[in-house]
């Protein structure tokens, strides 16, 4: 239903939240602007991300009909097994727990996305809405609108601001100025790389390793992650035969990796590799797992040194609730998590999802705007706040307790 009295929307940070809620605000008949600090799209965030029903039906709710065909057509093969899966040493299943989150049923069931695509699909057509290379660094709220500050001085106003601009974020830091962000390290895993899918080397890996995305252990504390990324159809085929208008780069068939390193492992900060800093992770990792299954090592030792790069994880602890106003949150921004449970990205979509029903509901004028705002965050907090305290349990929340006691032999 097209909105009666449309809002104009600041949002704070292209990242896939504030992005989809774009999508979504411009589809119901919004205006928005976008304020990303990059400048552009290089930096490396990310391969291979889970999508469960919370974020893919948020993508459907946001997105224009052809875009979710997009995104549906560029997502991973359907999983032969909906579940989360541990492993040992030897690539022998340990546990099993079904995924969390609402059902994921139907013909073409939400899988995976390579991040990139997905985020080309989020930023298709929003033209002059999206700025990048500008950051909001600060706002002023009256009762009629709310007025940013961008970081080279200029000023914008809208009816509502919205921070999605990540764990960081300059939107909390002004409205919820007690959160503490808690840096975590690397926890196991926090290497990433993209091994090429071959022929070779897919004939070497357990067919199980095409089930889902898994997690191997052993017994002296070391972890790999293993995603394997099979499109259903090719992106740039896909965009050529259901949005002419959108290009998307070819990415060819991988397996993403997470790996440990050794204890006394130093990594620099990224600003300070060199070009043999891939090279000394990708050793270090294949230390980590010494002994362990031929086909674990193979994805290891022929990682993409490109690819290779750190996330140092950091999480929130759940902040009490708050006073609404024409300023809220979402994503990272409002419960950054560990990656334990594979849900932070699915529940930032479903963030945005949700705050653009309540956004629309006041368009129409069936509640007031700052109570519609209240609303989206408290069924935020009911429902992500939960998960956040899960994850804080990062080792035993690993495949439903698998790891747990799991000490050196």
């Amino acid at each position: 239903m097209p909105a009666e009295a449309p809002l104009h929307v600041l949002i704070a940070g292209g990242g896939l939240s504030g992005l989809a809620l774009a999508q979504g605000l411009i589809k119901d008949g919004h205006t928005c602007e976008i304020f990303e600090r990059d400048a552009d799209d290089t930096r490396k965030i990310g391969y291979y991300l889970h999508m469960n029903a919370d974020g893919g039906e948020a993508l459907r709710r946001c997105l224009p009909e052809d875009l979710f065909e997009l995104y549906a057509q560029t997502s991973r093969k359907t999983y032969d097994r909906r579940e989360s899966v541990v492993l040992n040493d030897q690539l022998d299943e340990l546990s099993s727990q079904p995924h969390l989150g609402p059902p994921n049923e139907g013909d073409r069931p939400h899988t995976g996305v390579h991040r990139r695509t997905l985020r080309a699909i989020l930023r298709a057509r929003l033209g002059d809405s999206f700025h990048p290379g500008k950051a909001i660094t600060s706002y002023q709220e009256t009762p009629d609108k709310v007025t940013v500050t961008l970081d080279d001085g200029t000023t914008a106003d809208g009816d509502v601001l919205v921070g999605a601009d990540g764990i960081r974020s300059a939107v909390r830091r002004q409205k919820l100025p007690g959160t503490t962000v808690i840096d975590a390290g690397i926890r196991g895993l926090g290497v990433y790389g993209r091994t090429p899918l071959t022929p070779g080397l897919a004939a070497q890996l357990p067919p199980h390793l095409f089930e889902g995305v898994l997690i191997a252990a052993d017994r002296r504390g070391s972890r790999l992650l293993i995603a394997v990324y099979r499109p259903r159809e090719q992106a740039p085929d896909a965009a050529a035969r259901i949005a002419r208008d959108v290009k998307l780069e070819l990415v060819d068939d991988y397996v993403m990796i997470s790996c440990s390193v050794p204890p006394g492992t130093v990594i620099p900060p990224a600003a300070q590799w060199t070009d043999g800093t891939p090279a000394m992770l990708r050793d270090a990792m294949l230390a980590a797992i010494e002994g362990w299954h031929p086909a674990a090592r193979a994805l290891v030792r022929n990682v993409d040194l490109a690819s290779i790069f750190v996330i140092p994880f950091g999480f929130l602890e759940p902040a009490p609730a708050w006073e609404p106003s024409r300023v809220t949150l979402v994503g990272d921004a409002a419960h950054a998590m560990l990656p334990t449970l594979g849900m932070g990205a699915n529940l930032a979509l479903r963030d945005a999802a949700s705050l653009l029903d309540q956004l629309d509901a006041a368009s129409r004028r069936e509640t007031g705007l700052v109570e519609a705002i209240g609303t989206y965050e408290q069924g935020m907090r009911d429902y992500v706040y939960p998960f956040m305290r899960m994850t804080m349990d990062h080792d035993r929340q690993f495949g439903g307790g698998a790891l747990e006691d799991r000490g050196p032999s």
